[in-house]
């Protein structure tokens, strides 16, 4: 009966450890996250490189480098000198161009004219173009569209931009999905069709949409921020707000009517943390479709 009683005993204990040891972890993931996702990860932004293949880009295009920025979320959570910050960053990198992907402010519309007269530093040889997402829209729409004027980035609005070497590439916008329309007919509006396109799009889902007669060969977008947390080494988000799921998380996209760009952006909306999904500068560069087929 003894034995049975000290057998007993040591499972108990045994037990004890196990269940000491199990939440000493949860507790540990969840301090890390709390370290890491909410004092750390957010303010260290990745500069992220990648290739993009399109055929017939005109040879001058080859290697012509596109910086993004979107989802700045300018707001209670992300401060002007932040933005500041990462815009003197970006501007290092000396792109040849930058876009700008939506939702560039949160919470109130003071924030709009400070985060759009800090875009108007961004300097690259051919420009900045631009296109809101529903934050904006949400926060002030007229305003936003005022203070790009006054800053001289074009506001690219089911419309276009056409940048030229010896031979062009066009640059097109739509409306944002959720509170805006898209007519990508007016967007490409004049462009012939043997014309490399990009398209600014904030939201990603909208590229199911475009019909398979309308060329398009690249859109970039954002909105889904990564999820902003995402499980470590399996590149899986417990939220992502899109209809397709973790197809666009983040990262180059194919789907079968074009590849999509989607930036996990630099701010945050929600739960104030990143975790294994840090803020992003995105840098795209131009590669003829012929480069890819000799690699």
């Amino acid at each position: 009966m003894h034995e049975i009683e000290e057998s007993e005993s040591m499972l108990n204990k045994l037990i004890s450890r196990r269940d000491f040891l199990k939440k000493t972890a949860i507790f540990g993931a969840i301090g890390g996250l709390g370290i890491e996702g909410f004092a750390l990860e957010p303010r260290q932004v990745a500069i992220t490189n990648t290739n993009i293949f399109i055929t017939g880009l005109p040879d001058d295009f080859d290697g012509f480098k596109i910086c993004q920025l979107t989802d700045v979320h300018h707001g209670p959570l992300i401060s002007i000198k932040f933005v500041e910050k990462v815009i003197e960053k970006a501007n290092q990198l000396k792109p040849d161009a930058f876009v700008l992907t939506g939702d560039y402010v949160s919470s109130a519309p003071k924030y709009i004219r400070p985060v759009i007269n800090a875009f108007g530093k961004l300097k690259s040889p051919y420009g900045t173009y631009a296109v809101l997402g529903n934050h904006d829209h949400w926060e002030g729409e007229e305003l936003c569209i005022r203070n790009f004027k006054r800053n001289k980035i074009p506001l690219l609005t089911n419309t276009n931009a056409v940048i030229s070497k010896r031979g062009s590439i066009c640059i097109a916008g739509v409306g944002d999905y959720m509170e805006d329309t898209q007519e990508l007919d007016k967007a490409f509006k004049g462009i012939p069709d043997d014309m490399p396109r990009i398209l600014l799009s904030h939201h990603p889902d909208y590229s199911e949409e475009i019909p398979k007669d309308i060329r398009v060969d690249l859109v970039i977008s954002g909105h889904t921020h990564g999820g902003q947390i995402q499980l470590p080494l399996l590149s899986l988000a417990p939220i992502v707000p899109s209809h397709y799921g973790q197809k666009y998380l983040n990262g180059l996209v194919k789907n079968d009517k074009t590849q999509v760009y989607v930036s996990r952006g630099i701010g945050m909306v929600g739960i104030p943390v990143r975790f294994s999904c840090p803020p992003e500068i995105a840098i795209l560069t131009l590669r003829k479709r012929e480069t890819a087929l000799q690699v």
